[in-house]
């Protein structure tokens, strides 16, 4: 079942005090209508009645749609400094329902279940796309990462992320958007000729696969937060949210540590908004 709250909130434009449901665990086998909410881009959207301003909460909730295979722990933008408590969080979560202390159908149930942890609403959005569509999410990293490696304009920055939002025929489309406000910075396109190309080299992507799926965290960005907190860089101020990364300027390319295996087939080019 679909867990509510009834909380007030304010209006971030006028301050209007708003009765809401907020979803702390959603169950999308039984609410298919709220799946199409996040995949749409309303679940959790509020029109203020005083001064007609909207917005919306961000996700702090279980995802299950065992239809889907799918468990994930979805957690606010801001969170994401904390990826790794928050893995850690996801599997007692898990465990504690599907794991050795559950009735055997139970745990039949969660054998079968891919967990995740992502943080905002776009990246629970490319989550649902991803499976909907038949892409390997590691591998949709891996794509991420080529595109990073290869763009000349890189719109990576402290508070940006590339996403999936859509598929139109052999086109992978992706967005750059500003993590905090889903804003849409520019577009582009991939081959789907080159997510192949990379899910069939398993060698050349071997070590950058094993970290990126080295834990339910499956996102480009932890191995950016990671060599952040390596480096531990003086001159590198948290970004909006609370989330640190190495500056722009010296983020070009993907991690020096593991490179990312050149790749024939290239993103086309950007369409800006």
């Amino acid at each position: 079942m679909s867990l509510m709250q009834s909380e007030t909130v304010a209006c971030p434009a006028c301050g209007k005090r708003i009765l809401f449901d907020v979803i702390y665990s959603l169950n999308a086998d039984r609410r298919p209508d709220l799946r199409a909410a996040i995949i749409d881009g309303t679940l959790q959207q509020l029109n203020c009645p005083k001064c007609a301003a909207t917005f919306r909460m961000e996700p702090e909730m279980t995802y299950l749609h065992v239809a889907r295979n799918q468990w994930l722990l979805v957690q606010p933008v801001g969170k994401l400094p904390e990826w790794r408590e928050l893995e850690q969080s996801a599997r007692d979560t898990f465990e504690a329902a599907y794991g050795s202390g559950s009735p055997k159908a139970v745990r039949e149930i969660g054998a079968a279940l891919k967990t995740r942890v992502t943080f905002g609403w776009a990246a629970l959005r490319e989550k649902l796309i991803c499976e909907e569509q038949g892409l390997d999410d590691v591998t949709l990293e891996l794509l991420k990462l080529a595109i990073v490696r290869s763009e000349d304009s890189l719109q990576l920055t402290d508070d940006s992320e590339l996403r999936l939002v859509n598929i139109e025929g052999d086109q992978i489309v992706l967005a750059w958007i500003q993590a905090a406000s889903e804003a849409l910075v520019e577009t582009l396109r991939a081959p789907r000729s080159l997510y192949n190309e990379i899910a069939g080299d398993q060698n050349g992507w071997k070590a950058l696969r094993e970290e990126v799926s080295a834990g339910p965290y499956v996102d480009f960005q932890r191995l950016l937060v990671a060599e952040t907190e390596e480096t531990d860089d003086e001159d590198t101020a948290p970004a909006a949210g609370g989330r640190k990364r190495k500056p722009a300027a010296k983020s070009q390319k993907a991690p020096a540590k593991k490179s990312a295996p050149k790749s024939k087939a290239a993103a086309r080019k950007k369409s800006r908004r």
